[in-house]
């Protein structure tokens, strides 16, 4: 509602302040260092994520198509998601162990979800809501939401499990203040 009541160009030096702050999160410091050292390498690390995502369908597929073949189209499709997500999955979320930093992998899990959200939707402007959308949505449910959604629940359970606590210990007593502790 606040919208309404800003003019066109306040509601456009608003905009334009909101894309500067996002933008400047890929700028560098003086120092020649990244501003937001997470962003960018949970972004390039959903680049990574995709195609291995990519490479075991693939070898799923060149594998598994002719020992389903005796199956139905559904359950033989079926087998060939799960399996190559569930491989895809292990090697995307196998460096978590290697990172010292718990929030990298699930961080390019999220930027996954971002692009089949964006895919979606831009597909739905291109096509509208069509027969062609439909068939699309089936593409979808076969390549692009299993393992989005296995990798992101698997990674989140990582982030979660390796997260360290966060209690809140008892506030330190005024007198510990003055205290020399040798």
């Amino acid at each position: 509602m606040a919208d309404k009541q800003l003019s066109p160009k306040e509601r456009e030096e608003r905009n334009r302040r909101r894309a500067d702050r996002f933008w400047e999160a890929f700028l560098f410091t003086e120092n020649g260092k990244p501003k937001s050292s997470l962003i960018i390498y949970t972004f390039s690390l959903s680049l990574v994520f995709t195609a291995m995502y990519i490479l075991c369908y693939e070898v799923s597929i060149r594998l598994l198509t002719g020992l389903l073949a005796s199956l139905p189209a559904f359950f033989s499709n079926l087998v060939i998601a799960l399996v190559s997500s569930a491989a895809g999955t292990l090697l995307c979320c196998l460096p978590h162990r290697f990172f010292s930093d718990s929030r990298l992998v699930f961080g390019g899990h999220l930027w996954l979800c971002l692009y089949a959200a964006a895919v979606l939707v831009i597909m739905l402007v291109i096509m509208g809501p069509s027969p062609d959308y439909g068939a699309f949505l089936i593409f979808c449910c076969w390549f692009i939401l299993p393992p989005v959604l296995l990798g992101t629940a698997v990674s989140c359970r990582l982030y979660l499990r390796s997260r360290p606590d966060s209690k809140e210990s008892e506030p330190e007593p005024e007198w510990k203040k003055y205290v020399s502790r040798r």
